[in-house]
């Protein structure tokens, strides 16, 4: 039996960050998937970092992996930190390991998850751009929070699940002196206000591109 080489350690599958995760289901607000991760979760320790690494490399990288500049694996199809507005320019390793390490004992959140699934006649592509786009506006300049985008095309190893997109949210505004209380909006109840939210900018969006 064949055994892979070179394989990079402390590497998440999909199901294992799924089940790190709280997912929120509306219903009627199947367009848009939206999960929490807890700091606590069935007795383990979560973390920021674990999350968007292993949104980052959905496929088991191996040595030979893309990364970042800051050595994060990357087998994503496309990935950007949008952070928020004000903020100074940093790497996103090291930006992850300041939120982790500032994390309060009473906090609730460490993040959120919004999903924007695509389809198969529609570019991965548009759909990064449009969910960049999003986190800019009404995440970044709307409520001071950085977020990274991650791009996955499970068609790239030959599976059937459609293109989709992962706006991973830090959980604690960002401001230009550092982190700040939780935004009130990523409750376990805001499902529904983050599709119709959603819904309202790819509807503008898709008129702004058509014309």
């Amino acid at each position: 039996m064949k055994t892979k080489t070179n394989v990079v350690p402390g590497w998440l599958s999909p199901a294992q960050v799924m089940d790190t995760l709280f997912d929120v289901r509306e219903p009627g607000c199947e367009e848009l998937g939206y999960a929490l991760l807890r700091p606590r979760a069935k007795q383990k320790a979560n973390s920021s970092a674990a999350l968007i690494r292993a949104k980052m490399a959905p496929v088991e990288p191996t040595s030979a992996a893309r990364t970042t500049a800051c050595g994060i694996p990357v087998t994503a199809r496309q990935h950007r930190l949008v952070l928020a507005r004000g903020v100074g320019d940093m790497a996103l390793a090291p930006l992850l390991e300041d939120y982790d390490r500032a994390v309060r004992p009473h906090q609730r959140l460490l993040a959120g998850v919004l999903t924007v699934r695509g389809a198969v006649t529609q570019p991965i592509h548009d759909l990064f751009d449009m969910a960049t786009s999003y986190a800019a506006i009404h995440l970044a300049c709307g409520r001071s929070l950085t977020s990274v985008v991650v791009a996955h095309a499970p068609g790239d190893e030959l599976s059937r699940a459609l293109p989709h997109v992962h706006i991973c949210m830090l959980a604690r505004q960002h401001t230009p002196s550092g982190w700040a209380a939780e935004h009130p909006d990523l409750a376990d109840t805001a499902h529904r206000m983050w599709a119709d939210e959603w819904q309202a900018f790819r509807a503008g969006w898709e008129q702004m591109v058509a014309a």
